[in-house]
């Protein structure tokens, strides 16, 4: 199997390697190796001969899978099938009172299914795969079952979101049973048993979180529940860390529950904007989890509020607390910042301060590369678990604002933008929208502008619109009557010259959908003589070569040369600049 090979290779058969890539890599089989890391499979076993994996995976695989078999077969019973087997059918009346009776146990579990149901069906409203009935069914059924199993907990709002991006990863992974190895483990047909003993397992991590006093306690509104004590324990750790941020927070009197606890209890999966992210973030979150603990959890709550740090400080009750709520996305650094990025180093840069008592890691903890955190190919998210295990090992107030530090230099020179870079635009439906204003008055400065334009598109992401997908486009000036798509490129292409956008945005995909809007509203400032229309058409063409040479390089797995990837830096920068120009050149004759 191709993609097994591929994960021995990239990890040189060992499990801390295949730990330590978790923060930096893009790694296949992302259930196989969750599967490992929160103990559903032997990890030691890994890297060994392929046989005894085999021969002991499997094992382990179908012991879990024939226990969910025997739960799902005690709780999830159709009374019909059990009345044809009956001949008491007094018993078996559908009406029936009588607490023996299938059709009495049915009635009573109705109420929880439509609750679970009543969740699933809102799960990550702007993902296409949980709008399908199979799996809405799979994930109810799972909940059901578990709650019946824990019964003392039973079913907790929230739940459902820490499910589906199991179910997605295992369902991604899952490929028809052959004699190759490790086909037995992501068998399609056991899709829904492999999810539930994953998520069996985080529960057994997150359940204290999901705990609550018991309802008829005498001081059950006084009694601390666990999630309340973690919460706290975010914000001892903050004032350790940042005291004026701490400080301004207690001014505030917000209570860190009113945040932490969807943080802690969802492992931030609503506090980013694509669900790709939250598989990065567990990637990194999972592979930490040596000693049975989320150990990486409260720091990267810390991060996200040292990442937001400006913000905070500057904000009135109502601004801080719509930040924690909703936090902003993470900024996507242009090269030219992460060059300027202070490096994390060995060891703390305020030896002087006092934090915490030196951490213990044990021994199997993966060996992070602190020094990744500049690399140019990470995700955001890759950059803060990153920075949260640094936070975890240098606890201290000169750490703290190095991280800090590393946020207002990525922020300076970085466009927020929300788009899935993995599949295609699947357009939203826009009838019912109401057309976007257009910006008036004199141009707002860089920040300002920054601002307005990732708050508009997070606001397009929170109101769960019919996809995850954005680009960059605009409509003509010539045609009023058609409303812009979500995020014009107007907000951009006042303050940035195409070039400055390009090379400022983070992918391909938002690149190219960049230039083009900014093209339309070019073409829309009037008629272009041929001479400016040849010059912007070969300025474009150059442009897309650079870019489909680079795309053929990176499909075969190998550059040409040490130097290739240089060069084309060096060729696109030259085309961005010559593109500059004539957009500066038609901008100033028209207007």
């Amino acid at each position: 199997m191709h993609e097994w090979e591929e994960l021995k290779r990239l990890s040189l058969l060992s499990a801390g390697n295949l730990r330590t890539l978790a923060y930096t890599a893009k790694l296949p089989l992302a259930s196989l190796r969750w599967r490992l890391f929160l103990g559903v499979l032997p990890v030691e076993l890994f890297g060994q001969d392929d046989a005894e994996c085999q021969q002991v995976w499997q094992l382990a695989a179908d012991r879990e899978r024939q226990s969910y078999q025997a739960l799902k077969a005690r709780f999830i019973v159709d009374p019909t099938c059990v009345a044809k087997e009956e001949t008491d059918w007094k018993r078996m009346n559908p009406l029936s009172l009588d607490r023996d009776s299938p059709w009495h146990q049915y009635h009573q579990d109705q109420h929880l299914r439509n609750t679970i149901l009543q969740d699933v069906s809102r799960t990550f409203p702007e993902e296409p795969y949980f709008r399908h009935s199979r799996v809405q069914r799979l994930m109810a059924d799972m909940l059901f079952v578990y709650a019946k199993v824990h019964s003392s907990l039973q079913y907790r709002q929230g739940m459902h979101e820490l499910l589906a991006p199991l179910l997605l990863a295992v369902d991604r992974d899952a490929v028809a049973r052959t004699s190759e190895f490790p086909t037995g483990l992501l068998d399609c047909s056991f899709v829904e048993h492999d999810t539930f003993a994953l998520f069996d397992r985080l529960m057994r991590l997150c359940m204290p979180w999901y705990q609550v006093p018991p309802a008829l306690s005498p001081r059950a509104s006084d009694a601390q529940t666990p999630i309340v004590a973690q919460c706290q324990l975010l914000m001892d750790k903050l004032a350790a860390l940042d005291p004026e941020l701490s400080a301004h927070l207690r001014q505030m009197d917000i209570e860190p529950q009113l945040f932490g606890i969807r943080w802690y209890r969802l492992l931030f999966s609503r506090e980013l904007p694509r669900l790709r992210d939250v598989l990065a973030l567990w990637d990194a979150l999972f592979a930490d989890n040596v000693s049975g603990t989320l150990r990486l959890v409260d720091w990267i709550g810390l991060v996200f509020l040292l990442a937001n740090r400006r913000r905070l400080l500057q904000g009135d009750y109502e601004d801080t607390l719509t930040t924690l709520l909703h936090l902003p996305p993470l900024p996507r650094p242009s090269p030219d910042a992460l060059e300027q990025t202070a490096p994390l180093p060995s060891s703390p840069q305020s030896p002087n301060v006092t934090a915490f008592p030196t951490i213990d890691l044990p021994v199997a903890a993966p060996k992070i590369p602190f020094q990744s955190v500049s690399q140019p190919g990470l995700r955001p998210i890759q950059r803060l678990a990153l920075q949260a295990a640094y936070l975890r090992a240098h606890p201290s107030h000169g750490a703290a604002m190095l991280v800090a530090g590393q946020y207002r230099v990525w922020e300076q020179e970085a466009w927020d933008v929300i788009e899935d870079l993995d599949t295609p635009a699947v357009e939203s439906s826009t009838a019912s929208d109401s057309p976007k204003p257009q910006p008036s008055g004199p141009l707002p400065p860089l920040p300002q502008a920054r601002k307005m334009y990732t708050s508009s598109t997070l606001q397009q992401k929170r109101n769960c619109t019919a996809s995850a997908n954005y680009t960059v486009s605009t409509s003509p000036r010539s045609v009023p009557s058609s409303p812009p798509q979500p995020a014009s490129a107007l907000e951009l292409a006042s303050v940035l010259s195409p070039g400055e956008t390009l090379l400022s945005l983070g992918s391909a995909t938002a690149q190219a959908a960049s230039i083009a809007a900014q093209c339309l509203e070019i073409l829309a400032l009037g008629s272009l003589d041929r001479r400016k229309a040849e010059t912007l058409a070969k300025c474009l063409h150059a442009v897309s070569r650079i870019w489909q040479d680079e795309v053929v390089r990176l499909s075969n797995l190998g550059p040409a040369g040490p130097n290739s990837q240089g060069t084309a830096e060096s060729q696109l920068r030259q085309a961005l600049r010559e593109l500059d120009s004539v957009y500066i050149d038609i901008s100033r004759s028209e207007t």
